[in-house]
């Protein structure tokens, strides 16, 4: 059940349900992020794309109906001992996807339109079949397709496409396996859809899309990993510098390379706020990040003692450290807890 899957999205301590679901739908707010990097669920960025809003609350009424999640505060979601429970038997009859950070780093819904007709035109190509129904009618992913396939058209195209298939196959149990291969579609085989798929694994369809999401993201990590085959030129493409958005990313190398924050905005003419935006962005997705170069260490001081007898910095309010630094801008208070965060995960 989908229900399933959020109720390991949360944790015992208090999170923003609306906050969660924008990490799953792939909204990249600072805001989103922060949350997501707190709760350590930064990895199912962008991963339930698509899926409404009134799905995931109906899903999260449920659970709170059957005990397991609890409304601390309007708008607020913690797991309740009895839904720790239910979680520790769902981490182990559950799937759990180990691959879902690729979304952050690769176009992979785009991806896996293209590797499925890609794979389709060389599977009836091998069979010298010319006339079938494409499994997309988007013109654009066809034209690219019938680009990789001019460019890579020869003899040896099947082989070098059957090597890098049976390459990866070869990495995953055979059940894993088993539902990649029947999933795709190929010369006299429409691919298993997940009903299908769930009858036949004995799994349920909800089960089965969180497991070809996560084989889908290993099959880009392998090509990714073995880059000069044909399917790995069709990924290449859409392989991203870093997680980070582009103009963030420009804004945090002006950084480094010794701007102030002052210059960095004159510089892009940004404005002062969308900088600090852009660093803090920066920030939770790069964890190399050279936090002292904005925390001077009397700075950190100040905070630590400050939160000292607040263990979860989901907790700090900005309030307490105005009361002793009332000129303190909350970009500072905010760059401190991602350091924080950061560095516990090490």
């Amino acid at each position: 059940m989908f229900a399933d899957y959020v109720l390991l999205l949360f944790t015992t301590e208090p999170r923003r349900a609306k906050a969660l679901f924008n990490v799953c739908r792939g909204r990249r707010t600072v805001s989103t992020l922060f949350a997501g990097l707190t709760a350590d669920r930064l990895a199912w960025l962008d991963s339930w794309h698509g899926v409404p809003l009134s799905k995931f609350e109906a899903a999260a009424a449920e659970l709170v109906q059957a005990g397991w999640l609890q409304v601390p505060a309007p708008g607020y979601l913690q797991v309740t001992p009895a839904g720790a429970a239910q979680q520790t038997k769902l981490r182990q009859q559950l799937y759990q996807p180990i691959a879902w950070t690729q979304f952050q780093q690769v176009d992979v819904r785009r991806f896996n339109v293209l590797n499925q007709l890609a794979l389709q035109v060389v599977s009836e190509f091998s069979h010298q079949a010319n006339r079938y129904y494409p499994v997309t009618t988007d013109r654009g992913m066809q034209a690219t397709v019938k680009l990789w396939f001019r460019r890579w058209h020869s003899p040896q195209l099947v082989p070098q496409v059957v090597a890098e298939l049976t390459g990866f196959l070869a990495t995953l149990p055979s059940p894993l396996a088993d539902v990649f291969a029947n999933s795709l579609t190929g010369f006299d085989f429409p691919g298993q859809t997940d009903q299908q798929l769930a009858q036949l694994f004995q799994r349920t369809p909800v089960e089965i899309l969180v497991m070809r999401k996560d084989l889908n993201c290993r099959w880009i990590d392998w090509l990714r990993q073995q880059p000069t085959g044909p399917l790995a030129a069709l990924l290449q493409p859409l392989v991203k510098a870093n997680p980070v958005s582009v103009s963030a990313w420009q804004t945090y190398q002006d950084f480094k390379q010794g701007a102030s924050l002052a210059q960095v905005a004159t510089r892009r003419r940004l404005k002062m706020s969308t900088v600090r935006e852009h660093l803090l962005e920066a920030a939770i997705l790069t964890p190399t990040f050279p936090f002292e170069q904005l925390l001077p260490p009397e700075l950190c001081q100040l905070l630590a003692a400050t939160y000292a007898q607040t263990p979860s910095l989901t907790q700090w309010r900005f309030e307490q450290v105005q009361a002793v630094a009332p000129d303190l801008d909350f970009f500072y208070f905010r760059l401190y807890q991602i350091m924080r965060c950061q560095r516990a995960a090490d």
